[in-house]
């Protein structure tokens, strides 16, 4: 950020008055500060670099003990920081993007979280799309890019080779459970380490009990923590006896299902996780499985039916396209979440076709109902969401899962 730019940002912040502007104002102010804490956030990324050279050469301590004591931070904070060093180290344009303020700190966080993991062949090639990440970045909310910082690191783990090994009985092998007892509160913590497979057959009864939970008499109030713990005591304490047998879906772009992971597309878990390839290939006749193969566009064209269930298909397509909400800025997940008639059953006789059906949260769905919110939705499901005044806060694409090369221009329109 040149100079002028940026003493042009910070005199914007100081002569406003946050308490007495109105709502074009108070968003000019909240940018303006924002790009000067993301040219601050840049400058520390430097300092720390400067610290980290200083203390090799034996002439200063390391960044965080800087950080800590100059900077006043948090040795959490400070540990942030020089994460965020390594991703502009290896990531210069994000750097350059930060001191500008196209980006901001959160955005470096999610490429530290999703890279911390991997090895250097792996980091090295999640890098190699720096280019595109800077574009995601510098349109999306932090919390829409870590997901898709999350997908790629995830999906290149997956479709790294690994011989005649089969990656998920390598995950099955790795899977663990460990439970111990906090002293100090006296709780007790039971960890699950799962394959994506078990997990996902795991949280599907779970969610199936929380449903039942909600609709039972007296839970209405009861808090979501209560509900999904007293569904896991449930779920494994039932007995096997005439149990209804768990289904999970698989979600699966029709040419990765043909040539594998060099097409580029989707071979996941509903929630995200990827699997094998060769994994699915062979578990698609499975009862407990189904398959649902989507096209590029991220779009159902056909679902799998069991004949051991009875979970409606079109809930099934429209977890195939939705992980979360369909509102732009909500990440509550799909499982939590109602599905809404666009053009509603009542009032507008609206069909329950997948053309008019979307899932949005409690807080979302109210807002639609009763708070005076208007949302429509156009071919290739592009909603727009209408403020109860009448313009428009958003609009774009609300499918959020589609092949990686294509996510980055989901969910790119901002509100306006």
């Amino acid at each position: 950020m040149n100079t002028a730019r940026l003493r042009t940002a910070l005199e914007a912040v100081l002569a406003a008055d946050p308490d007495c502007l109105d709502s074009e104002e108070l968003e000019a102010v909240v940018r303006a500060s924002s790009e000067v804490r993301s040219w601050l956030d840049a400058y520390e990324v430097r300092c720390a670099r400067r610290s980290r050279a200083l203390a090799s050469a034996g002439h200063a301590p390391p960044p965080e003990s800087l950080l800590g004591t100059a900077g006043r931070r948090s040795s959490k904070d400070a540990t942030t920081v020089t994460e965020r060093d390594r991703v502009c180290t290896a990531n210069p344009q994000f750097e350059t993007a930060l001191t500008e303020g196209t980006v901001s700190a959160g955005h470096l966080d999610a490429l530290a979280n999703a890279t911390r993991r991997l090895d250097d062949e792996l980091r090295a090639e999640f890098f190699s799309h720096q280019e595109l990440l800077v574009e995601a970045a510098s349109t999306q909310r932090v919390d829409t890019f870590e997901r898709q910082c999350r997908d790629l690191s995830r999906h290149l783990v997956a479709s790294r080779q690994r011989g005649d090994v089969d990656e998920l009985e390598a995950q099955r092998a790795r899977s663990c459970v460990k439970r111990w007892v906090d002293k100090s509160t006296g709780m007790c913590h039971t960890h699950l380490e799962l394959d994506p497979l078990s997990d996902a057959k795991l949280w599907t009864a779970i969610d199936r009990q929380v449903r039942t939970a909600r609709q039972a008499d007296g839970n209405a109030g009861t808090p979501w923590n209560r509900l999904q713990v007293d569904a896991l005591l449930e779920t494994v304490s039932s007995g096997p006896a005439g149990e209804r047998v768990t289904e999970i879906s698989v979600l699966v772009d029709l040419q990765v299902l043909v040539d594998g992971w060099q097409a580029g597309g989707i071979c996941e878990t509903e929630d995200g996780t990827p699997l094998p390839v060769a994994t699915v290939r062979r578990m698609c006749c499975d009862a407990e499985v189904l398959p649902i193969v989507m096209n590029g566009e991220g779009e159902a064209l056909d679902v799998g039916r069991s004949r051991r269930t009875v979970t409606p298909a079109q809930r099934r397509a429209l977890r195939a396209m939705h992980r979360t909400c369909a509102h732009p800025e909500c990440t509550v997940a799909f499982s939590a979440c109602r599905i809404h008639h666009i053009r509603w059953w009542v009032r507008d006789h609206g069909p329950t076709d997948i053309d008019n059906l979307i899932p949005l949260c409690e807080r979302h769905h109210h807002l639609v109902h009763e708070g005076g919110w208007g949302l429509e939705m156009a071919p290739q499901r592009v909603a727009t969401w209408t403020r109860p005044d009448g313009t428009t806060h958003w609009s774009g694409s609300v499918i959020d899962r589609r092949p990686v090369a294509d996510r980055r221009s989901a969910r790119q329109s901002a509100p306006t």
